[in-house]
Parts: C-alpha cells; structure tokens; sequence
C-alpha cells in the first residue's frame, strides 16, 4: 500500500518496487503503452529476446519428446545398446517434419549439445555417454515438465551451470556445490529465511550486518524485518570507488558481524567492487568469523572479473542466475552455490551450534528453500521445473555469440545515455544510478523528487527512486532523495537516447 498523499506515494516511506508499477500505470494513461519507455526494472525481457538459437533448440527437443514420449510409447523403455537405432529413429522423424536445411541445423546442434554436456559431464566424474545425455532429457517427459525432478535440480544442469560459473571462478566446483532456485529472489529468500528467526535463529535481533550501499533495497527491508543493525561499507555511485571511511571502519570496528552482504557487480549502482575492496572485506569476514552473502547475478556482464568466493571461499554463499544475460528473467533459474570448503567450514564451524542434527549447510538450504517454515516440509516441491532447466542450459551452450553482441549493445545503450545527461560515471553496466537534480542545467531542483517522477512519467519515461536503496547511515549524511535507478537494458539505443532527452529536456526547462 503506497502512501496516499497528494503524489500517491513517498520516495522516502515507501518500497520503491511499489512505486514504480504506479508510475508505468500514469505513462501508459498518459502516452499509450507502446510509447512508454520504462527504464524502472532490471528486465531485459523488455527489449532483448532470449537467445533464439536456443529457443530454436529447445522446441526441437520438445518435438523429440512428443515423438518418444507418446501414448504408448515411453524412452525408458529403450536401452543403452538401442543408441545407434535411437539416433537413426531422430533423424527419421527430422527429416520427415523439417526442411533439408533445418534437418542440418537441428542435428548438428544436437549432436553439439550432446557433445558439450559429455565433456562437462566428465570433467565433473558423472561420465556421461550419449544414451546418459537423451535419457535425462526424455526419461518421463523431463524436457516438457512431465515428473518432479530432485530439489537439487537434474545431476547434469547442475553440472552444466557448474561449468559455467567455472568460467569466472579460480575456487574448484562442481556439480555437488550447486541448489537450483526459481531466480535469485528465491535465493535470497531462502538464505535468509534459514539464518533467521523462523529457521536456525542464527540471525537473532539486533545482531550486526554489514552491507554494501546502496544496495539491492529487499536487502535493506530483509535486515529491517529481522531487526537486524546494519552496518554500512558506501560507494560513491558515480565512480563506484568506496569511501575512505568504510576503509577505516573496516579496520577499526570491535564489535562482532554476523553476516556480510554484497551485491557485485551491484544493482544499483552498476559497479563492480575491485580487487583491492574484495580482499579487504575478505580479511574482514575472516577476522569477524563473518558469513558472506554474495549476489553476482550481474557478473557475467564483467566476465574477467574476480569474485568474493575465491578470497573465502569456506565462509561464501554466493547467489547467481542466468536470467539477466540470456535476456531470460521470466525463466526463474538461479542458482545457490557453496563451494566444498565452505560447506564444511560453515557447517562444522560457524553454524555448528545453529544447524539441526545431521544437517548441513546444503541440505538446510534445500530445507529453508521449500514453502512454508524452515524445516523441509515441502523440500520434494523445491526444484527449479525441468523444461526451465533443459531452456536454460540450451541458452548457456548454444547462446554464445549471442550473449556478445547483447554485451555490446548494453554498452552502447549505457555510452549514449551517459553522453546525452553528461554523467561521469566510468566502468559501470547494465545501471546507471544518478541525481535528478545533478544534472547540468537542471533547474527543477526545488520540485519534490514524487513531482518529478511524475512528471516525467507523463512524458513518457519511467524510472525507479533510489533513495531506499541507500543504508540510513548514508542517507544520515547526503540527500539522496532525488536520486533515481537507470536499467540501460529495458530499450533500443535509439529509445534510450529519447529518454535521456526528454529527461534532461524537462529538467533544463
């Protein structure tokens, strides 16, 4: 429920992911939905298609599956010996219902797809074969959701996702450090619903956590309704260099932490944290016997960027997803990963006393994961579906060349955004968190920030306020209400211009 003042809403009281809904509503009134260009929601799905190699791919797996999955016929039923009669049954049926060039096309990817996850596969000690890979694919309909698959998620995406994240990490995973989420917000949830007072009450009222700010504001609500104090470690968000104070702080602060959370690369900001801050804060976590909460469901847009998990790896829960760079958001496939050093560590030392009997880290995860309370009531309910699985992965193995030219086009929206407001900002992606009333020129900066948005609304752009995702103590010492979340992601260069003109348009006036 927003705040029913004379905007409808406060920038200050109320939850920016509420405000920003009633915002596209007065747009869309005010310009028509198709003129609206919303740059509110980290949602590529708006401008960018998933990858249609592996769309393509995967509606031909689904039309294999309703070829060895009919009425009286099931895969199961085939055996290991049967594989060369089954490869020539698949290109029969190709042939009969695609075109020559189609027929190729299909195959050749197939054979890839079945090709890379062998490879996978056996870097990883499944040892997989071909009947392995297309018995997993079709074994009771998986591809097109026929049956439950393990709350871990299927062995072989598991270790396809594996893979991966193997490409940013120098810490050693694989298939076993890997729970499937519905998308990172699942993950979050989970992690926090466990450490929290309906799970292992390890996260206890008025215990300290360290945050990033600003930051992914459900965090700031998440410590808020737990009663934690948070603790907070600021970014410039025009340079994303932090602040000398926090440095300090670092090297100063007696009290005890219990957790540190980092988004990296961040949401809002865009930045990603060095390699310097990484350390720091590693030192830190190790000093306080902290655990680190990382959220990098933005590092593939910073792909030789280094990760908290390879400074501490035995104290790290780190939080990933596919959604944002295979322009996939509505598939809801994120991921928990624990390396083995910190499924040890953690179990055996930091939640020795927290975690129930017999249960580690993994499977209390798996546990707090599942709807309702915190014990594993419906822990069989808790896997990502597989046909969202069998999509994501067809995306991660044939999406390559796709995903590059989405990197570049976000880096063009971002530069001809930059260029047209004239910020500063240098280094950051994908978000652009910036003042209103910092704007050169800007002569609306005695108009309340609700106005503004408004305003600017009407004319067609919307944005999300940021003021909430900042911590209290850095809200305490500069005013950031007028300060606004930019997703360079949600339009075409050329649309992302025209909202940069009519925004600095408007504010100039």
């Amino acid at each position: 429920m927003l705040t029913q003042n004379e905007y409808g809403f406060s920038v200050e009281n109320d939850n920016p992911f509420l405000i920003f809904p009633y915002l596209q509503k007065i747009s869309k009134e005010a310009v028509g939905e198709a003129n609206v260009i919303d740059l509110s929601r980290g949602d590529p799905g708006y401008n960018f298609t998933p990858s249609i190699k592996g769309r393509q791919f995967f509606s031909y797996l689904i039309f294999l599956d309703s070829y060895f999955n009919a009425h009286d016929d099931r895969f199961i039923y085939l055996k290991r010996d049967q594989i060369n009669e089954i490869f020539n049954q698949i290109e029969k049926i190709t042939k009969e219902n695609y075109s020559s060039n189609k027929t190729k096309e299909n195959i050749e990817n197939l054979n890839f797809f079945i090709d890379k996850i062998i490879e996978i596969t056996n870097k990883q000690d499944l040892n997989y074969d071909k009947y392995d890979v297309l018995y997993n694919i079709f074994k009771y309909c998986t591809v097109s959701g026929g049956n439950y698959t393990d709350p871990f998620g299927e062995p072989f995406t598991r270790a396809v996702v594996a893979d991966w994240h193997q490409q940013i990490l120098s810490t050693k995973i694989d298939y076993k450090d890997i729970i499937f989420t519905n998308g990172a917000s699942q993950a979050i949830g989970s992690i926090f619903k466990l450490l929290g007072k309906i799970g292992i009450n390890y996260l206890r009222e008025h215990d300290k956590v360290m945050v990033i700010s600003p930051v992914y504001s459900p965090y700031n609500k998440t410590c808020e309704n737990l009663g934690l104090k948070t603790i907070s470690i600021s970014v410039d968000p025009i340079t994303g260099e932090i602040n000398p104070r926090s440095i300090e702080m670092m090297k100063t602060y007696q009290g005890e932490v219990r957790a540190i959370v980092l988004v990296d690369p961040s949401n809002p900001t865009g930045f990603p944290l060095s390699e310097d801050i990484l350390k720091k804060i590693s030192n830190f976590a190790k000093e306080k016997n902290s655990i680190v909460i990382t959220d990098e469901v933005y590092s593939a847009f910073f792909p030789k960027k280094k990760t908290i998990l390879d400074y501490c790896p035995e104290r790290t829960i780190r939080i990933n997803s596919r959604s944002k760079i295979e322009k996939s958001t509505g598939l809801r496939f994120g991921d928990i990963t624990v390396a083995k050093e910190g499924q040890k560590y953690i179990t055996e030392n930091i939640l020795k006393d927290y975690l129930w009997k017999n249960i580690d880290i993994m499977r209390a995860l798996i546990m707090a994961k599942g709807p309702g309370g915190s014990q594993g009531e419906f822990q069989h309910t808790t896997f990502v579906p597989a046909p969202m699985q069998i999509l994501g992965i067809s995306h991660i193995i044939l999406g390559k060349e796709e995903r590059e030219i989405y990197r570049d086009s976000v880096a063009n929206n971002r530069d001809g955004f930059y260029k047209i407001l004239d910020l500063p900002h240098k280094g950051n992606n994908y978000y652009v968190l910036f003042d209103l009333n910092k704007i050169q020129g800007c002569k609306k900066k005695h108009i309340p920030i609700e106005q503004k948005l408004i305003d600017l609304a009407k004319k067609g752009v919307v944005y999300i306020p940021s003021l909430n995702f900042f911590s209290e103590q850095d809200k305490a010492e500069e005013d950031y209400r007028h300060t606004v979340r930019a997703s360079v992601v949600n339009a075409p260069l050329i649309k992302i211009k025209e909202a940069a003109q009519i925004t600095k348009a408007y504010l100039c006036s």
